[in-house]
């Protein structure tokens, strides 16, 4: 069977995912390929006592959803499965508190509560928060 796509997305993470979901909304086909499986609540690791299950370390045949790579300087987690980076972050989707907010870092640049507001509103609906 031989499908034609207008784009290929390489995975399903927070970046992928919101790339694929808006070519598809203007009609484009849309293929996204995701190294990793697609997790139910059933299927989701509930601990990382059973390390296949949980880690992404192929040579290590372990096939779970949290890939780690070392480099120079820095330790680098990241999500094998679809939904990418959001399994790494549980699939948790938490507003920031009224501190976050009022840091003087850039509570004075803008209104953020009221700024960021709308984007999470459409984040929570888009998820099924």
């Amino acid at each position: 069977m031989k499908e034609a796509h207008d784009f290929l997305i390489i995975g399903s993470g927070f970046g992928g995912s919101v790339s694929a979901m808006r070519l598809a909304e203007k009609g484009y086909r849309v293929l996204v390929l995701e190294r990793g499986k697609r997790y139910t609540a059933a299927t989701f690791p509930k601990n990382n006592w059973h390390l296949r299950k949980y880690l992404w370390a192929p040579a290590l045949r372990c096939f779970g959803f949290m890939g780690i790579n070392f480099l120079d300087d820095i330790m680098i987690l990241n999500g094998s499965g679809v939904g990418g980076g959001s399994l790494v972050y549980a699939s948790t989707h938490i507003r920031p508190g009224q501190a976050f907010y009022e840091a003087p870092e850039w509570r004075e640049l803008a209104d953020w509560q009221a700024e960021l507001a709308p984007h999470f509103d459409m984040a929570e609906h888009m998820l099924g928060v």
